[in-house]
């Protein structure tokens, strides 16, 4: 019962962590454990090739011994001295089983040395693959999550919420235009306003008495302290003359 609980407990921490997991991070601890791998490898590798040597060397001196024994072993039978030449002749053979030892040690180091030699050229070919891997990975990552902040961006942006807001804000730079635009009416002196109109339109009635050859009589202002000037010609007021006269004869 309480394995079962432990292995439960076990899962929900690992689910937990998976959550957690920084893909980068992740990758950048993954190519610091093959490097460090990938270190002890060769340091392996060169210890064995530094056994190997080592073993050649001894071997060698062994042999060197053996065949220098083997030289005095027949100078003592030269010498007619059989003892020396037996113990020579044992010297000779603990040399000689020494080397026998040394070459198959040698011979099973030299294998050792080349399936180290292999595996190291195996190891750095993956340690390559898992980098490039590793920067592809990273590169996707970040461009995931760059796509992924636009599109919480646009999701967050409404066209229709912005156009809204240009449409109320023209609405009320057009209603501060025609406010600004009333205002000036009210300020401009009628009067003055009057006589440009009259001026302008006798410059056009001059012009056009011109054309035909008879001579244009001004027309004459009235101001109304309500509304803009009324231009009447001169017939028309001397006949409000003419009724103002019999209106104060009949008054009388």
């Amino acid at each position: 019962m309480f394995s079962r609980l432990v292995s439960l407990v076990q899962a929900f921490f690992n689910a937990l962590m998976g959550k957690f997991e920084d893909p980068e991070m992740m990758l950048e601890q993954m190519q610091q454990e093959l490097q460090q791998n990938l270190t002890q490898v060769r340091q392996a590798v060169a210890q064995a090739i530094a056994t190997e040597k080592q073993l050649e060397q001894q071997l060698q001196k062994n042999k060197d011994q053996s065949a220098t024994w083997q030289n005095r072993a027949a100078l003592a039978v030269q010498q007619n001295n059989d003892d020396l030449a037996r113990q020579a002749l044992q010297r000779k053979q603990q040399y000689a089983q020494a080397a026998a030892d040394l070459e198959t040690q040698l011979a099973q180091q030299k294998q050792a040395t080349v399936g180290l030699r292999q595996r190291l050229t195996e190891l750095e070919s993956e340690v390559q693959k898992a980098y490039t891997k590793k920067q592809v990975l990273i590169a996707r990552d970040k461009a995931a999550q760059a796509t992924t902040k636009a599109n919480e961006i646009l999701a967050k942006t409404s066209a229709s919420g912005a156009m809204s807001v240009i449409e109320r804000m023209e609405q009320k730079v057009n209603e501060r235009e025609a406010k600004a635009a009333a205002l000036q009416d009210i300020g401009t002196d009628q009067l003055d306003k009057a006589f440009k109109n009259f001026e302008g339109q006798s410059d056009i009635e001059a012009e056009l008495a011109a054309l035909k050859g008879t001579p244009v009589n001004p027309p004459r202002i009235v101001v109304d302290e309500q509304k803009e000037p009324i231009l009447i010609e001169k017939k028309q007021a001397e006949a409000v003359e003419a009724e103002e006269v019999r209106q104060v004869e009949n008054r009388d």
